[in-house]
């Protein structure tokens, strides 16, 4: 059974219920401040869609062992019987020694209408009762856009430090094709399997900064792609026409 935390006099936060996902679907997308900029508040709704569509199947699923780490965990905030905002977490690595902070969300509408203070007061509450009630968790970590002052401060107040800073680019198919032409003076590229994980945790763990491997913590079974994923990968490649690469560098600051 779900244990309850009350974080204040009368603000409660709770595990995510399916009959909340009636609440959340009436939020208006102007009202939202998901802490972050990259994450739109047209992404946050299209997420609580496909949370009520998909709960109900994953949450019998959750009844069977399986070996793959369990998905995103919700937290919802609620006072006076609304709500007012919520937080999804999930383990970043295999033996679930480090959880990532995925979404802070709060409506602030219904935070005003509360009389509550907003995003720092109910953002501070939620992440401080998943600090209490994820023991698994030795380290937590998340990522933030350095231009959102708002998100930076919540997260600093409640005791995140910087740990990298990370760029992101992607190449446009024109320019995939264009590269095509031309025969790279490379050695043979061979399709990688679970059985190079080994090979893989070693590359990683010799290229990552001493601080920013301790807090990843990962291990050999975090390079190993489980059944589902597999199956998942084939199908988007037979019959979707979609194949995802994706892979990171660490570069030192001058």
């Amino acid at each position: 059974m779900a244990r309850m935390t009350t974080v204040g006099p009368t603000l409660t936060v709770r595990p995510l219920q399916y009959r909340d996902l009636d609440d959340l679907k009436q939020w208006l997308p102007e009202d939202l401040d998901a802490g972050d900029s990259s994450q739109s508040s047209t992404a946050v709704v299209s997420w609580l869609d496909h949370q009520r569509r998909w709960y109900a199947p994953l949450k019998l699923l959750s009844w069977f062992p399986h070996p793959a780490p369990q998905g995103s965990i919700t937290f919802v905030a609620e006072r006076q019987g609304c709500l007012v905002g919520f937080i999804r977490v999930a383990p970043f690595n295999r033996t679930r020694s480090t959880w990532q902070v995925e979404q802070v969300v709060v409506n602030r509408a219904v935070a005003a209408k509360l009389v509550i203070t907003g995003f720092m007061d109910v953002g501070s509450r939620l992440l401080r009762h998943c600090f209490e009630a994820v023991w698994e968790a030795r380290t937590w970590m998340l990522e933030v856009n350095v231009t959102h002052k708002t998100a930076l401060a919540l997260y600093r107040f409640n005791g995140f430090q910087p740990l990298a800073r990370m760029t992101y680019w992607s190449l446009m198919p024109e320019q995939i094709v264009a590269l095509a032409q031309r025969d790279p003076d490379l050695p043979n590229l061979l399709p990688i399997s679970n059985a190079d994980a080994q090979l893989l945790y070693q590359l990683n763990t010799a290229s990552m900064p001493p601080l920013v491997r301790q807090v990843f913590d990962h291990q050999i079974q975090d390079f190993k792609v489980g059944l589902v994923g597999t199956a998942t990968a084939t199908v988007d490649r037979l019959v979707n026409q979609l194949e995802t690469v994706s892979a990171y560098v660490f570069e030192q600051h001058a």
